[in-house]
């Protein structure tokens, strides 16, 4: 079914992400949601035998997702950009900044009322290009669209997860009650 909006944008920054498993922080607001476009891509190859295709292979690459919201607080931006905020309380941009891996989660409401949430667990996010225009007699608004490219995790080599609410599948409904409460992990089976 298709989405008609897009709402609850979060982040949880990654503190370890090993073959013994994956950890993150509490997960936080980064804004107010605008758009989302992710796009996970595929690279592929075929082995041209007896003048034909014999054999195609695929390989997974990143997801690159580009997130427009409402703004991107200080705060946030020195998490998800790795910048500091002195001891004034003003952001301060450096070359030494190095954006953290970290989880994007959201939600989206479909056409018929429920909503799809998604997970992307290991990425990182580039700082927006930054405009500013004078005032018009119409306002025009100016919000920050921040790149992010996200990948496997090392510890199972997932990419994420996704779910609709309604989805007669979905076993327990705490699942999404909780979506931003810590970030989606599978429930392991015996």
């Amino acid at each position: 079914m298709a989405t008609v909006g897009l709402k609850d944008v979060y982040y949880a920054l990654i503190t370890e992400d090993g073959e013994s498993g994956t950890t993150y922080e509490t997960p936080k607001r980064m804004g107010k949601g605008i758009t989302a476009n992710l796009n996970p891509t595929y690279n592929t190859a075929d082995l041209r035998a007896d003048d034909g295709v014999a054999e195609t292979a695929e390989s997974r690459g990143v997801t690159t997702v580009s997130l427009n919201t409402d703004d991107l607080a200080k705060q946030v931006q020195a998490d998800i950009f790795g910048k500091t905020i002195n001891s004034d309380g003003v952001l301060i941009d450096s070359e030494d900044d190095r954006p953290p891996y970290l989880a994007l989660m959201f939600r989206s409401e479909k056409a018929n009322g429920a909503y799809r949430y998604t997970v992307l667990y290991r990425g990182k996010f580039t700082p927006p290009a930054k405009n500013y225009e004078t005032k018009q007699e119409t306002p025009a608004f100016q919000t920050p669209t921040t790149e992010g490219r996200f990948l496997r995790r090392k510890s199972d080599n997932k990419f994420g997860a996704e779910v609709d609410e309604d989805d007669e599948d979905l076993v327990d409904s705490t699942i999404t009650d909780t979506w931003f409460d810590s970030v989606y992990e599978e429930t392991q089976t015996v």
